[in-house]
């Protein structure tokens, strides 16, 4: 286990601990797992069930990169753990959800949660939370699946907590520095936009898009993600596009 990477029984939130201990100057790369939270989390303050059994990490990063383009990191950090689990043999059915969930057989599977802060040096930082269902699926909210339900040999908790702490902070190391040698205005997606894409669920079918209060904002074709990281829907009066932070999409067949 990589020296950078403390686990704990239990705690409130790891992204909660590690953005204070961000602000006191932790290290790129400081990361802090928990067997269980008390009050996990997930985007737009969901609560996330974060029961023993799972996998839960949380990592400070410090990319090189302009903090305006700290929004490309979810993609990159979903990714990385997909790579993680491909190494494992456990990735087979699992693609990611625009813009931060990993998903099987039409349930969640786990979720990204990127937080950016500055440092009381005034320097930026994020924490990457990452949650992932392994032997214990959480009942109510929206359907889930864990690794157990896809394969019958799922490694133990702290093998995949070694593994995805490892692809997640190389691959936002190589994300900067493959950002960093493009032209100034490149997107943050930029780099992984292709890949990303590629392990999208719902590229090229009918999706509708959601504001978070539930309002119905456009329905169409799920063309493409931009290298902005925005979501590209084609409707019958033209393209339009949304922001992770305006929307969220859901298959037309639901």
């Amino acid at each position: 286990m990589d020296s950078r990477l403390t686990i704990v029984d239990v705690t409130g939130s790891t992204n909660d601990d590690l953005l204070e201990a961000g602000k006191q100057g932790a290290t790129h790369g400081t990361g802090l797992a928990a067997r269980a939270q008390t009050a996990g989390r997930g985007r737009r303050g969901h609560k996330w069930d974060s029961t023993a059994g799972n996998l839960l990490l949380s990592i400070v990063l410090r990319p090189c990169v302009n903090p305006a383009k700290y929004s490309g990191l979810a993609a990159v950090s979903g990714l990385a753990v997909l790579e993680a689990l491909e190494k494992q043999g456990l990735a087979n059915e699992i693609g990611l959800k625009w813009p931060n969930d990993l998903v099987a057989r039409g349930r969640k599977l786990g979720g990204i949660l990127v937080e950016a802060a500055r440092d009381n040096e005034g320097k930026p930082f994020a924490v990457c939370g990452i949650g992932v269902n392994v032997n214990y699926v959480p009942q109510g909210g929206l359907p889930a699946i864990g690794l157990s339900d896809l394969n019958e040999n799922v490694p133990a908790v702290d093998m995949l907590l070694d593994e995805v702490y490892h692809a997640v902070v190389n691959a936002v190391d190589a994300w900067a520095e493959r950002l960093n040698a493009m032209e100034e205005d490149a997107g943050p997606l930029a780099p992984v936009r292709d890949d990303y894409v590629g392990h999208l669920n719902w590229i090229g079918e009918h999706v509708i898009a959601r504001s978070p209060a539930g309002d119905e904002l456009a329905r169409g074709i799920f063309r493409t993600v931009d290298d902005c990281g925005r979501a590209c829907i084609e409707t019958e009066s033209g393209l339009c596009v949304f922001h992770f932070e305006e929307a969220s999409l859901r298959p037309l067949s639901e």
